[in-house]
């Protein structure tokens, strides 16, 4: 198990995989009360998770959920890390009311077991606050991050992994907000710290730089944000197959850059590749599937092709108005996107409607 997760550090992921099920295969024997079995379900879901076989590891988290019970009862550091994991898979799969009460009660135990202040509980707040990232909620996103920032840094050291990845959470918070200038600074204090520390083909550093070329892209840095981009997708096809959901981040991410840039016949083929794979991996009801469906029908109506458009911002509207709520600034900025569509096709009363309900919200 110590050299799967050696592997899995280094991204070498069919090695790993095959030394997890080799180490699963072991603890089976001992029992079901054993700790191993619980370490060992939990490993190999955590293996599936990152690799994108979401539909693999849910079951075998739940099953080292039970097995940690059965070894050390109902409120131990283990358990808790475990639920935090399986709620993070439900966040990627976009199940946000069943990750909240996980992340919840993980934090419960962490807090008691190991004090509040402790590593762990930076782990369950950087997870919170993805959440409530993921959710629109970036006030409460941001005090849980920056409080996992000054945990980290206080408990791991200033140059430390665990603050890298506290300091990325915070960066995507406030790039999603619009804070273009404070992001790219946290991640390229991130992107140092986890060069140092694992190298440049790592899948952390590779996510790093990921996020730093969609900050350049919104500053219309398109020349360092496409190589950048191009270098992620390169390395993430390599590592992690051509089907997995962060190439689909990474086909998305370049097809933007080529958009922004006038590039229509790059881009197009680009997002429909990104839009398969979101939907092949993650269901058709995912909320990334209706960022990638909202990204092409911005696509088809800068190049006037509206009836396209409004197609695609129909269906994004409604999986984002199921799974997200109609107030997320998501499902509003694609609401007022087919509000524009509508206009543009001469169908006023129903651009007016949705102007009208935009308004409401602002008022409640």
């Amino acid at each position: 198990m110590r050299d799967a997760n050696r592997f899995d550090r280094e991204g070498r992921y069919p090695e790993a995989q095959k030394l997890y099920l080799a180490a699963l295969e072991e603890a089976e024997k001992a029992g079901p009360s054993d700790p191993r079995l619980a370490e060992s379900l939990n490993n190999l879901a955590a293996h599936y998770y990152h690799t994108g076989k979401y539909a693999q590891a849910e079951p075998l988290y739940r099953r080292a959920i039970t097995a940690w019970k059965a070894s050390r009862g109902e409120a131990s550091r283990d358990l808790a890390l475990t639920m935090n994991n399986l709620a993070a898979l439900y966040r990627a799969e976009g199940r946000y009311a069943q990750a909240g009460p996980l992340y919840d009660g993980a934090m419960q135990i962490l807090e008691k077991v190991s004090g509040p202040d402790s590593l762990e509980v930076a782990v369950s707040l950087n997870n919170l606050a993805e959440l409530h990232r993921t959710e629109g909620k970036f006030g409460e996103a941001e005090r849980m991050a920056r409080r996992a920032v000054e945990i980290n840094e206080r408990k791991a050291g200033t140059e430390s992994p665990e603050v890298a990845g506290s300091l990325h959470t915070l960066a995507a918070i406030y790039r999603d907000a619009g804070r273009h200038e404070e992001a790219l600074s946290l991640l390229e204090r991130a992107l140092a710290i986890r060069e140092k520390q694992l190298g440049v083909e790592n899948p952390l550093v590779v996510a790093t730089l990921g996020n730093i070329a969609e900050i350049y892209c919104a500053q219309r840095r398109f020349g360092e944000a496409e190589d950048l981009a191009k270098r992620v997708l390169t390395v993430r096809e390599s590592a992690l197959g051509p089907r997995h959901p962060n190439v689909a981040v990474s086909l998305n991410n370049l097809a933007q850059i080529e958009r922004m840039q006038g590039r229509y016949m790059e881009a197009e083929p680009l997002y429909r590749r990104a839009l398969s794979i979101w939907e092949e991996s993650l269901g058709p009801n995912h909320p990334d599937v209706a960022r990638g469906l909202g990204n092409l029908a911005d696509f088809y109506h800068e190049r006037g092709r509206e009836m396209a458009a409004e197609g695609l911002y129909a269906r994004a509207v409604e999986i984002l108005t199921k799974t997200l709520g109609p107030q997320h600034p998501d499902t509003v900025k694609l609401s007022r996107s087919l509000a524009q569509v509508y206009r543009a096709e001469g169908r006023v009363r129903k651009a007016d409607q949705i102007d009208t309900w935009i308004k409401g919200l602002a008022t409640q």
